[in-house]
This record gives C-alpha cells, sequence and structure tokens, in this order.
C-alpha cells in the first residue's frame, strides 16, 4: 500500500504535534509547581486551597492533553496500519 505524499506530511505533521503538546504539558507542570512554590513562600495560609484548585486545573488539564494526544496518535495508527 502506498502512501502519498500529503499522508506522509500529516504523519509528520501529527508527530510534530504530539511532540509539541507533550512538552507544552511538561512546561505547564513546572510553571504550576513554581507557583505552588512561591505560594508556599508567600502565603502558608492560602496554600491548601490554591494548592487543590491547582492540582484540580492541572489535573483537567491534563486530560486534555492527554485526550488531545491520544486523539493524535490514534489518527497517526490509522495512517501508518
Amino acid at each position: 500500500m502506498h502512501h502519498s505524499k500529503q499522508s506522509v506530511n500529516e504523519i509528520d505533521s501529527l508527530k510534530q504535534r504530539i511532540k509539541e503538546l507533550e512538552s507544552l504539558l511538561d512546561k505547564e507542570r513546572k510553571s504550576h509547581h513554581l507557583d505552588i512554590e512561591r505560594i508556599k513562600t508567600e502565603n502558608y495560609g492560602a496554600l491548601e486551597a490554591s494548592q487543590t484548585r491547582y492540582q484540580g486545573e492541572l489535573a483537567i488539564q491534563r486530560e486534555n492533553f492527554q485526550r488531545q494526544v491520544e486523539k493524535l496518535k490514534a489518527k497517526l495508527q490509522s495512517f501508518e496500519a
């Protein structure tokens, strides 16, 4: 089975997109971690609430990313099949 040039380009751009999403996710994780560290030092009282909210937001974000990545990987597999 031959792939058209377009599907090869599409596979590449999907792979690129997956990489971007994954590195973006990593950056998010780090910046959230830094924010939490800063909150810890600035205001210990507000820490609990903030951390809980952050982790909730981060979990949602991570799920969304994960879903996007899964979708892209599925698309990728359908091309490569």
